[in-house]
């Protein structure tokens, strides 16, 4: 399936601000289930863009505006092919819980992260899972069924910094907490699992999306499934960032310098696709005159030729004033 994905988020401020600095993770990630055919970023004010991959392997795109502004715009384009593994076919026969010990990359996601926190009501919820199968196709679904019928979901139940004790106590979030207490079972289980950042072709439903990946033990990797839609998520799906939980993975996250009131609208697009554009094909410069930022191509496979880690973090300035940050919570 070829998916394009327009992802627009609109900042409008009261008064004049400067001095900003924003990470943006919106290009889609490449591997055995996705490959990224193109992908552009465009801001307005216009701001070079710095690109590097964080410790957990997602692009991340870097600017800085020291210019006064009152509006900053940041247009995300990209085009995806999905070619996603049977989930059938990759857990026919394969056993559950999967047998340690994990290698590094896997164990990294057994630790607590900031917002999958523990509590009681967590404890309480792993001591009442049913027994396993043995299958872990069977016990992967059975655990997206729990996790279903603890939370109710409501839109704008929770916010951005929500933890996962204070959705429980209310039992009711948004895909980025049952997306969390899965985590936190898995977790609890002793069982690998991440946080998924991405998108979904799912007409009439929210584009952005947030899932998990566990782990299945070597020779299988990591599987995709989404708690939310108690489903193992197929070619409609795109992969953006990994991560311990949200605080990962933000689309955007900012700092800007001044004393003003922040409103921020985001528009997302995700539409299946024939062919890629004939203007797509080949990019030599930005538009003349349409005062943003750059086109990116990538190279074989989505693979940016930048250092990779967090020491491609380069220095950057900061404010140094009325400090604000922005984050987009996942619906």
């Amino acid at each position: 399936m070829l998916l394009r994905i327009q992802h627009e988020t609109r900042f409008s401020y009261s008064a004049p601000v400067t001095e900003t600095v924003f990470e943006v993770r919106k290009a889609p990630q490449s591997d055995e289930d996705q490959t990224t055919l193109r992908y552009r970023l465009l801001t307005t004010p216009q701001a070079p863009v710095t690109s590097f991959h964080d410790g957990f392997g997602n692009r991340v795109d870097l600017f800085n505006i020291a210019k006064p502004y009152r509006e900053l715009v940041i247009r995300a384009t990209s085009f995806v092919r999905t070619h996603r593994r049977p989930v059938t076919d990759r857990l026919a026969g394969v056993p559950w819980p999967p047998a340690g010990p994990f290698d590094v990359d896997a164990s990294e996601y057994l630790l607590r992260s900031p917002l999958v926190d523990p509590s009681p009501a967590l404890d309480a919820f792993v001591s009442q899972l049913p027994p396993p199968s043995g299958r872990a196709i069977d016990d992967l679904a059975a655990l997206m069924a729990s996790v279903r019928g603890r939370l109710t979901y409501e839109k704008r139940a929770t916010t951005a910094r929500t933890v996962l004790s204070e959705a429980l106590a209310g039992g009711k979030g948004v895909c980025q907490d049952f997306a969390h207490l899965f985590l936190g079972a898995c977790r609890g289980l002793g069982i690998p699992a991440r946080y998924v950042s991405g998108y979904v072709n799912h007409p009439g439903e929210l584009a952005t999306h947030a899932w998990c990946q566990a782990w299945c033990g070597e020779g299988i990797g990591w599987v995709d499934v989404d708690p939310t839609a108690g489903e193992f998520s197929g070619d409609d799906y795109v992969v953006i960032a990994i991560g311990r939980d949200y605080s990962d993975v933000p689309p955007n996250r900012g700092v800007w310098k001044g004393a003003a009131e922040e409103q921020i609208a985001v528009s997302v697009a995700v539409d299946a696709v024939d062919r890629l554009p004939f203007e797509w094909n080949e990019w030599a410069s930005p538009v003349p005159g349409d005062g943003q930022s750059q086109y990116q191509r990538l190279g074989p496979r989505g693979v940016l030729p930048q250092r990779q880690g967090r020491a491609a973090y380069p220095n950057q300035p900061r404010p140094r004033a009325e400090l604000h940050q922005q984050q987009s919570q996942q619906q």
